[in-house]
């Protein structure tokens, strides 16, 4: 071998520019994914089993979440305490009855004026309410719905007479929501649109500017946002999902009457509704309708035995109490941190998992074998 032979094979190579390597592809669907779809739809399918009465009891949970929506906008993106989602609803209820049994109108079309009739009350009360703060603006709204109460809903014209609104489920196309399997699907899509459009508000200008005054009144107010308006809208927006899903209780319920939204009905079911949210997770949508699982479910299958009822209420009680304290985030903030446990020590979070699980499946079995 020549000596410029062993020189060129000695000679460090040239440089030579590198194409810089492909970014990895994210996976649509990672595992964590994979099992919150798996998980989403085992807690959909839940009532299946049971037939007629399973299907029954979703329905009362998800015309729940429906209304939970509304506290979330009014509470969790604004920071007011309202204690009107409940008569909100009996406006759009007992609009939609009216409308479909008095005058014959479909059901969608109904449904969008009993949200529509929110609208005026909303703005009136909100008007003279949202200025005030905190334990005030509870009152204020409480005392609202108990005048709407002994009002509106004594109304014979507004009400149907003593009998109430008699309200038939429709039809669409060929589906008849007769059936308590169809109309439970029918409410799996309008609630899964109406969280996927709350939670679009809530990273939208207007969901941004009611973040920014709940958090700080005073720094929104130096951004150039007007916390009035804000929580006047939020106000507004809050009332007319409420008469929205007021519109599908009535179909839920069959027979909108008086007796449903007045004292101390409506006050029950208002303080229910913002118990389910806040252990739910009252920051997000989807938090309206894990906590109408959680707490509605339980309500309706626990109704028929007062003791069992009683029971009931003291476990929503601790349970409340125990998210306040510990994961102000509700289920949502439990769940995320379950997921990332899960992720970093697979065996201790399919532990805790499952033991939360036969906890409140195994309990509740326990108390309906020997109480009732």
């Amino acid at each position: 071998m020549t000596a410029q032979a062993v020189i060129e094979r000695e000679a460090p190579e040239a440089p030579t520019e590198e194409m810089p390597a492909p970014a990895p592809k994210r996976r649509l669907i990672t595992p964590t994914r994979a099992a919150a779809i798996a998980g989403l739809a085992a807690l959909v399918a839940l009532p299946i089993p049971f037939g007629d009465f399973g299907f029954f009891i979703g329905q009362y949970a998800l015309v729940y979440a429906i209304l939970g929506l509304s506290i979330v906008v009014v509470t969790g993106y604004a920071g007011l305490i309202s204690l009107m989602p409940y008569t909100f609803a009996g406006i759009g209820a007992a609009t939609t009855g009216a409308a479909m049994s008095s005058w014959g109108w479909p059901f969608w079309l109904a449904a969008c004026l009993g949200a529509l009739a929110t609208a005026p009350v909303a703005v009136l009360v909100g008007i003279t309410s949202v200025r005030l703060k905190g334990l005030y603006l509870a009152i204020a709204t409480l005392t609202f719905a108990n005048a709407l109460g002994e009002t509106l809903f004594k109304w014979d014209r507004a009400m149907g007479g003593g009998t109430g609104w008699l309200v038939e489920r429709p039809s669409i196309g060929p589906v008849d929501l007769s059936s308590d399997a169809s109309f439970y699907a029918l409410l799996l899509v309008v609630v899964a649109v109406l969280v996927w459009m709350v939670e679009g508000l809530r990273t939208s200008r207007m969901g941004r500017a009611m973040l920014a005054v709940r958090d700080n009144e005073m720094e929104a107010q130096a951004l150039g946002i007007n916390p009035y308006k804000t929580k006047l809208a939020a106000f507004v927006l809050g009332g007319i999902l409420a008469g929205f899903g007021g519109s599908f209780l009535a179909l839920l319920l069959l027979n909108v009457t008086r007796e449903a939204f007045q004292s101390p009905q409506v006050e029950a079911t208002s303080l229910l509704l913002i118990t389910l949210v806040a252990i739910g997770g009252i920051n997000r949508a989807i938090g309206a309708f894990f906590g109408a699982v959680a707490l509605v479910a339980q309500q309706q299958v626990f109704a028929g035995a007062e003791s069992l009822f009683a029971i009931f209420g003291i476990y929503a009680s601790l349970l409340l109490i125990l998210f306040l304290m510990f994961r102000p985030g509700g289920i949502v903030q439990a769940g995320k941190i379950l997921v990332d446990l899960t992720r970093a020590r697979p065996a201790i979070g399919v532990a805790i998992f499952a033991t939360i699980l036969i906890v409140n499946v195994g309990g509740a079995y326990l108390i309906v074998r020997f109480l009732s």
